[in-house]
């Protein structure tokens, strides 16, 4: 029996007038802005990642070979592919066509749901939210990576979704799946596609008071199929680079839980503070205005209920990250990017809400952005990891070695030095080497490091109660130099000519 499937709502002339204009204009402006974040300094996400897949390699101890990266394959391509170049700020320069994919999509699917004026308000809020400081989207982060992803997803979704003809519908299905299932492949917590896609046909078969009618089924099936293609694919890769699917489990999801333990075993104060200022930035973002905007529409539709559940799980994906740094914010982008358009293409009170929420956000990203950059430019401290890499490049020989004292491994990749210990971050050095041991017993075997640069106080977190590690590195290391307020240690055997310190 043939599937009936409702027609598309007709667009009137005068409703995509100028739409692709403005898109093209808010498309425009993500390029220039991002464009701008190259010439800054790398953060130490991004300095890890490059480090680690300049080092990607088989039959190593670890998913990605000598170095413990807890992200996705995806993920780590994408920094693969910009460490084929040797210039640090090509990770940067990748991310301007993922941000622009993500405003282009949020604009179709604001256009498929509310016509031209939603598509031109969700171009404007994705612009703005992909290209804020506040939100930490300067960086090239893994949730920068997988937004876009989750917006062709339910753009995808929204297609099939108004799409005339079944064939045509499961084909738009097929490929939603396809980009619902890749993106928690770049950051795991980003399940939003799939949850649009099961959220959409729920509430169509809640409406309908029918199982899976017509359309619905047509997407669910075609959706569903389509998430196994990426999955399909890592799996090959995992098992054509040795790889068994405890050690996928074990890195890329268990870690995740046992670090949640320690982020709140350890103190629950530094969390809690993270977690305020993650509020205010969603405040001051206008990311609160948009949801709540957002609240005072009455849901009608499906395509109304899947934006309020998917939203509804980016707030609690985000919560359960642990450690509640900016750029988790951006794992809402999407959705509230989405219900800015729909919302405010009606010339309702809500309407009228959202457009002046949309605003807020617009000129707070405008905001942030000219701040940023003036901050960059007049304040040398902001650059203190990137010149103490620097200076220690100037300072080491090509053979050397270094270990950051804890985190930041920025100014490794900066240095372009390895390092013999495996954790970059301090994260899974609380969590997989909470007393030190290995990290000990690098300092005193016989792949020692040459250099080692202090960015933390050795005691940090109540890490090194009872100075054992301090004890080691004294015995063997020696304060050659203090740069930008971060003491360098040198292996007490050998002699390094040092540079001239920066200006911090």
């Amino acid at each position: 029996m043939a599937i009936a499937f409702e027609r598309p709502a007709r667009r009137t002339p005068r409703d995509s007038v100028g739409v692709r204009r403005w898109v093209t204009y808010a498309c425009g402006v993500v390029v220039l802005v991002r464009l701008i974040y190259v010439w800054q300094p790398l953060r130490s996400d991004e300095g890890g990642y490059l480090l680690a897949t300049r080092h990607w390699k088989t039959g190593g101890e670890f998913l990605y070979g000598d170095y413990h990266v807890d992200r996705p394959p995806l993920l780590m391509s994408i920094y693969r592919l910009a460490a084929l170049s040797d210039w640090d700020p090509m990770i940067r320069a990748l991310s301007i066509p993922f941000a622009v994919v993500a405003v282009a999509a949020l604009a179709r699917a604001g256009y498929l749901v509310a016509g031209g004026r939603g598509a031109c308000w969700s171009a404007a809020v994705a612009a703005a939210l992909v290209t804020s400081p506040a939100l930490a989207a300067d960086q090239a982060d893994g949730e920068l990576f997988a937004l876009p992803i989750v917006a062709a997803s339910v753009a995808l979704t929204l297609e099939a979704w108004r799409a005339r003809g079944c064939r045509r519908a499961f084909w738009y299905a097929v490929a939603a799946g396809v980009c619902a299932a890749a993106a928690p492949l770049i950051k795991q917590s980003f399940l939003d596609g799939l949850v649009f896609v099961l959220a959409l046909v729920t509430a169509d078969s809640a409406l309908r008071r029918r199982v899976l009618p017509g359309r619905a089924r047509v997407v669910a099936v075609g959706a569903g199929l389509g998430a196994v293609v990426p999955l399909l694919a890592v799996l090959t890769w995992a098992r054509s680079a040795g790889v068994d699917g405890t050690s996928l489990w074990a890195e890329l999801v268990a870690f995740r839980a046992d670090a949640f333990a320690v982020i709140w075993q350890d103190s629950i104060h530094r969390p809690l503070t993270r977690g305020v200022r993650l509020v205010a930035l969603a405040i001051v973002s206008g990311m609160v205005p948009l949801a709540w905007a957002w609240r005072r529409a009455t849901p009608t539709s499906p395509e109304h209920w899947a934006v309020s559940c998917t939203l509804v799980f980016a707030v609690a994906a985000l919560l359960a990250g642990g450690s509640y740094w900016p750029h988790y914010l951006l794992q809402l982008v999407p959705m509230l990017a989405l219900a800015a358009g729909i919302r405010a293409a009606s010339d309702s009170v809500a309407g009228a809400s959202m457009r002046w929420a949309a605003r807020v956000t617009v000129l707070s990203a405008a905001v942030a952005a000219v701040v940023t950059t003036v901050a960059y430019a007049a304040v040398p401290g902001v650059w203190s990891l990137q010149r103490t890499g620097t200076w220690l490049a100037e300072s080491s020989h090509p053979s050397d070695t270094a270990v950051v004292v804890y985190g930041h491994p920025s100014v490794l990749e900066a240095a372009d030095l390895r390092s013999p210990y495996p954790y970059l971050w301090s994260l899974p050095v609380r969590t997989l080497d909470p007393e030190l041991a290995r990290l000990r017993a690098t300092l005193a075997g016989p792949e020692a490091p040459t250099w080692i640069v202090q960015t933390s106080a050795l005691n940090s977190w109540n890490i090194d109660e009872g100075d054992q590690l301090r004890s080691v590195i004294k015995a063997r290391y020696d304060v050659v130099a203090t740069i930008c307020g971060h003491a360098v240690w040198l292996r007490s055997d050998l002699t390094r000519p040092a540079a001239a310190p920066p200006a911090c």
